[in-house]
């Protein structure tokens, strides 16, 4: 467990939902990650803590744009350097379903969390590779076995979501405890 991620609230966000007021909180308790080639004018606007990881939505680690392990060790070491009147850590990526997805569930698992919230969601396809690098580069055991397992499981949720026309929790962004 790492008390640096644990006491962070998760909002999950799509880039294009980022403007002066979706923050309900003091930006000064604020940071953001975004994981996207995109970046908004408002982002530019707000005065947050912020890194920005210019990466496509890609899982395939031969194609061009795709995250890697230093991008995993850039956004650790992002975290780690957080002050303390940090409470709340965004995370964005184009539309708030895969990039930012596959980083929140490893942040939560860093943090001695569950990744039950994003991969049971049927709205949310987090990014694997995301997820995958996030977990090794901090030295969470996370074979190519787990990661199709929750794969499987966030598929199930899919299907079972479509079957009983349920779309799945999503709104403006989601709040991960």
């Amino acid at each position: 467990m790492n008390e640096y991620i644990n006491k962070y609230v998760i909002h999950i966000l799509a880039v294009t939902a980022i403007s002066e007021t979706v923050f309900d909180i003091p930006l000064e308790n604020c940071a953001m990650i975004t994981l996207t080639t995109r970046t908004p004018p408002a982002l530019k606007r707000i005065k947050i803590r912020k890194l920005v990881v210019d990466i496509q939505d890609v899982e395939d680690t031969e194609l061009y744009g795709a995250f890697t392990s230093e991008h995993a060790r850039t956004i650790i070491k992002f975290i780690h350097s957080l002050p303390e009147n940090i409470t709340d850590l965004y995370i964005c990526c184009s539309k708030g379903g895969s990039r930012s997805t596959g980083c929140a569930a490893a942040l939560m698992l860093m943090s001695g969390r569950s990744d039950d919230d994003v991969w049971k969601n049927p709205y949310y396809t987090p990014n694997f590779l995301v997820f995958r690098e996030m977990c090794r580069e901090f030295g969470i055991d996370m074979p190519d076995e787990a990661v199709e397992e929750r794969l499987r499981i966030n598929d199930e949720a899919f299907r079972n979501a479509q079957k009983n026309k349920n779309g799945g929790k999503y709104e403006r962004w989601q709040i991960l405890w």
